[in-house]
C-alpha cells in the first residue's frame, strides 16, 4: 500500500469506547471509516445513518472478508478479543485492539502468535503513552535527566457508574486488567525491564452489594527485574460526587530525581449546578478539531499501517503486559500469595 493512500477502516464494537474510534478515525486526513459492526442492530443503523453510509455488518467475520477494508479496530469488550484478533490477522488486515489485550495469558499468546504471523501491523491500543506528561516524562528518563527509575507509585480509579452503569459488561473483567493496565504499562515503558514478582490483594463488599461481582479495590506490589519496585492500586467505587471519572496518579522515584503526574491538579475547574468537576480535557474536540493523547495514538496506528513501519505498542507489549496483569489476579485470589511473572 502505498503512502499516499488512505485506510479504510472497520470498526468492530460500536459502544462508549467504539464511537470514539470512530470520531478519531473520521478526523485523520489518511484514514476512513468504511465499515463498521455489532451485534446491537438498533445502534449499528444509529451509527450508519451519522456516518453517512459505511458498509454495516453483525457479524465481524463478514467485516474481516470485506475487500473494501484495509485496517480493523477491534473495541470489543476484555473478555472477547481473542477471537476476532486472531481472524483479522489471519485475513491480512491492519488490526488496532483495544486495551487490554486479553483476561489470559492463553489467549494473549494465541493473539501474538498470530501478529507475529500476520502481514499487516498490529498495534494494541495503549494510548496513555501518548499523553504529554508521560511521554515527557520517557523522554526525560531517557535522556538520564533524572536518572534510573527506582520506585513507581501508581493509581488509577474509576466513579462507581462506570461498571455499574455505563459498562456493565465489566464484571466478566477485573480492575487491573480494565484500568490498571494503563499505569501498568507506563511504569514497565519507563523502567525498561520486564516484571518478575508479584504481591496482590483485593476486597469485595460495595459493590457485591449492588449485584456486581467484582473486587471493590486492590493493591500489588510489583518487582522488575534490575531492583525497580512499583505498588499499583485501583478501585471501582469513587462516589459520584467525586470531581473526577477517573482518578489517577503516577509518582516516579528516580536515582536523580523525581517525576509526578497527578490528575487532581487540574486548570479547569468547573462548579455545575449538581457537582464540582476537575475536567481539564486530556481529547477530543477543542476548537472544531479533534486532538488529545486517543487521537494521537489513532493516528499512529494509521501512520504505522500506511508506511508499514512498527507501532509504539506491539503485540509482545500486550503480551507481557498480559502476563503481569494474570499475576496479579491469581495473587489476588490467592490473598497476598506471591506469583512469580
Amino acid at each position: 500500500m502505498g503512502r499516499s493512500e488512505r485506510l479504510r477502516v472497520g470498526v468492530i464494537g460500536l459502544g462508549w469506547q467504539g464511537g470514539g474510534h470512530i470520531e478519531n478515525f473520521r478526523a485523520n486526513p489518511r484514514a476512513e471509516v468504511a465499515a463498521i459492526c455489532d451485534i446491537n442492530e438498533e445502534l449499528l443503523a444509529k451509527r450508519a445513518r451519522e456516518l453517512c453510509g459505511p458498509r454495516t455488518f453483525t457479524d465481524y467475520r463478514e467485516l474481516l472478508a470485506c475487500e473494501d477494508v484495509d485496517a480493523v479496530a477491534i473495541v470489543l469488550p476484555d473478555h472477547l478479543h481473542r477471537e476476532p484478533a486472531v481472524a483479522a490477522c489471519r485475513a491480512g488486515k491492519h488490526v488496532l485492539l483495544e486495551k487490554p489485550m486479553a483476561l489470559s495469558v492463553e489467549d494473549a499468546e494465541a493473539i501474538a502468535a498470530a501478529a507475529r504471523e500476520a502481514k499487516g501491523c498490529f498495534m494494541v491500543n495503549l494510548s496513555n503513552r501518548w499523553m504529554h506528561t508521560f511521554a515527557k516524562g520517557k523522554e526525560l528518563i531517557d535522556s538520564g535527566a533524572v536518572g534510573e527509575v527506582r520506585y513507581v507509585f501508581a493509581r488509577m480509579s474509576n466513579r462507581i457508574e462506570v461498571p455499574t452503569e455505563r459498562l456493565r459488561w465489566l464484571e466478566k473483567s477485573h480492575l487491573a486488567h480494565w484500568i490498571g493496565v494503563h499505569r501498568l504499562d507506563i511504569a514497565r515503558w519507563w523502567i525498561g525491564r520486564e516484571a518478575v514478582r508479584v504481591r496482590a490483594v483485593q476486597r469485595r463488599g460495595v459493590l457485591a452489594a449492588k449485584g456486581f461481582d467484582a473486587a471493590d479495590f486492590y493493591q500489588a506490589t510489583i518487582e522488575f527485574d534490575g531492583g525497580a519496585v512499583m505498588c499499583l492500586e485501583g478501585s471501582w467505587i469513587l462516589p459520584p460526587s467525586f470531581p473526577t471519572a477517573v482518578d489517577s496518579r503516577f509518582y516516579a522515584l528516580c536515582s536523580n530525581g523525581v517525576i509526578d503526574v497527578d490528575r487532581l491538579r487540574s486548570e479547569l475547574l468547573v462548579a455545575g449546578s449538581e457537582r464540582f468537576d476537575m475536567a481539564t480535557p486530556a481529547a477530543g474536540m477543542v476548537l472544531d478539531q479533534q486532538s488529545g493523547f486517543t487521537y494521537a495514538a489513532v493516528c499512529h496506528f494509521v501512520e504505522c499501517a500506511l508506511a508499514g513501519k512498527r507501532p509504539l505498542t506491539p503485540a509482545e507489549d500486550g503480551l507481557a503486559l498480559t502476563r503481569v496483569l494474570c499475576a496479579i489476579v491469581r495473587s489476588c485470589q490467592a490473598d497476598g500469595e506471591v506469583v512469580r511473572v
